[in-house]
């Protein structure tokens, strides 16, 4: 079970509470919204990016987008998120990290680690073109 944790000696959170932040909210629009049959509407959110410090290899201490969090529980910079409120399906966009990042960041996360890290039906990096009506990148 993922859970969303900031140490090891904090509070230990199931990603499913997020999964059921994302299915309120869709239920909510779905509620307070007539969307037509042949539409296919979609929350789209933009998580929080790091700020250098005066231009420099020093960051401000990152804080993630709080209705990013709400709905994804993402802790990494950079990210989007969308959520098709028709059907819930939640994609995750990551950043392409380059792998001299392994150095200082330790082991890089794929896209496969993402998903069972945030339990989030897909997962993408950001810099991929998505072709939404075929479904495919």
């Amino acid at each position: 079970m993922a859970v969303f944790q900031m140490g090891s000696h904090t509070h230990a959170i199931s990603m499913t509470l997020y999964r059921d932040n994302r299915m309120k909210v869709v239920n909510e629009l779905q509620r307070a919204h007539n969307f037509g049959a042949d539409s296919k509407p979609v929350i789209l959110l933009q998580g929080g990016d790091n700020i250098s410090h005066y231009d420099t290899d020093v960051d401000y201490v990152f804080r993630q987008e709080s209705y990013f969090t709400y709905l994804f529980g993402v802790t990494e910079p950079g990210c989007y998120g969308t959520v098709e409120i028709k059907t819930g399906r939640a994609t995750l966009y990551v950043p392409r990290l380059p792998e001299e990042y392994a150095v200082w960041m330790g082991p890089l996360l794929g896209l496969e680690d993402f998903k069972k890290k945030y339990e989030v039906d897909t997962v993408h990096y950001v810099d991929e073109s998505f072709d939404q009506e075929a479904g495919t990148i």
